[in-house]
């Protein structure tokens, strides 16, 4: 039976015995594309064509896991020639199915194939609210139990500025009248964004989510004041979508998400750890020999082949042992004067 693992984990197993066999599938695609399905049939017998008869039990698994109908987007499946033990990995976006045949496990391809990170995004305007889910760089509604859509659905009688309002207490009918006040606003707003808050920071469901706020400046602002046991990312969407579609708030939070990894990925190289960090590449694989390194930085596969492309066996084997030792690694794009490879201790 395939076994479901992660990059790390697959870093610490032993050596696979070339070719090894590397297969993504969109999973989304081979459920209703019959195109797709007749790509799938025929990688499997090229793979069967160039490994052998010891390759079968990996072509069973394959096609055991596709009629599972796995919940996710899709599979990275990976085996040795012998077929006897079979890996896979979850991932988040792939266009269609391939394979690729390596002397080794591809560490750097697939810590760049990992999955996109996913976000609850919350809409804040002054008196309504809409969340969000993004997964897999696509963006559609999320219906929370009791999520209070208006500031009226939040707060009912309790407002105190805006429409006339009625409320009974001890028996006395008291009425609130129609002119409001810009503190009598500014109070409601407060207790919406509260009511919000409290009402996500509860659901278990959400608990690991990370959120990214979007609205006017003034109303992010009021948010993150007022927000407890929300993890809040660091990228806003700082204008309104009220008016946007799922399709154009993708667009635009997907734009700031990549804007946002790419300028602190070098600033973690730069600034963070300007006066903590190793170039020199022997220094870095001793280091890597005595268990020493934190974190390891390594730039893209692209960039890697374009400037040194000798180098890539040996920073791939760099990755693996910086993974088997639980070390942070992370892949930097547009690097500029950066070395191909650098580290902290």
């Amino acid at each position: 039976m395939a076994i479901k693992t992660t990059v790390s984990q697959l870093a610490k197993l032993p050596a696979m015995n070339a070719p090894v066999i590397t297969l993504n599938l969109n999973l989304n695609k081979l459920a209703y594309d019959a195109n797709e399905q007749l790509r799938v049939k025929n990688i499997l017998k090229d793979i069967q064509k160039e490994v052998g008869p010891s390759i079968d039990g990996f072509v069973s698994e394959v096609n055991d896991l596709i009629r599972q109908e796995l919940p996710y987007d899709g599979i990275t499946m990976i085996a040795d020639r012998t077929g006897a033990q079979v890996y896979y990995l979850i991932r988040t976006s792939v266009d269609e199915a391939g394979y690729r045949s390596e002397n080794s496990i591809d560490f750097l391809s697939l810590l760049s194939e990992s999955p996109n990170a996913d976000y609850t995004l919350i809409e804040l305007n002054r008196d309504n609210s809409k969340l969000y889910q993004l997964q897999n760089k696509r963006v559609s509604p999320l219906a929370v139990d009791k999520y209070p859509l208006t500031m009226q659905d939040a707060l009912g009688t309790e407002l105190r500025g805006g429409e006339l309002n009625f409320s009974a207490r001890g028996g006395n009918a008291q009425y609130h009248g129609h002119n409001e006040t810009s503190q009598e606003k500014q109070i409601d707003q407060e207790r919406y964004y509260r009511f919000i808050n409290d009402l996500l920071a509860d659901d278990a469901a959400l608990a690991d989510h990370q959120f990214i706020l979007m609205g006017l400046p003034q109303n992010i602002n009021l948010f993150k004041k007022l927000s407890r046991g929300l993890k809040l990312a660091a990228i806003v969407i700082d204008q309104s979508v009220q008016n946007l579609s799922p399709t154009q708030i993708a667009d635009l939070v997907n734009a700031k998400i990549e804007d946002y990894n790419k300028t602190h990925s070098n600033d973690a190289i730069t600034k963070v750890f300007r006066d903590k960090l190793f170039t020199d590449i022997t220094n870095i694989e001793n280091m890597l020999n005595a268990n020493q390194i934190r974190h390891l930085f390594v730039a893209s596969k692209d960039e890697i082949n374009e400037h040194d492309p000798e180098l890539y066996a040996k920073i791939n084997e760099m990755i693996k042992q910086a993974l088997a030792q639980d070390a942070s690694v992370s892949v930097v794009k547009d690097t500029n004067d950066m070395p191909l490879v650098s580290a902290v201790s």
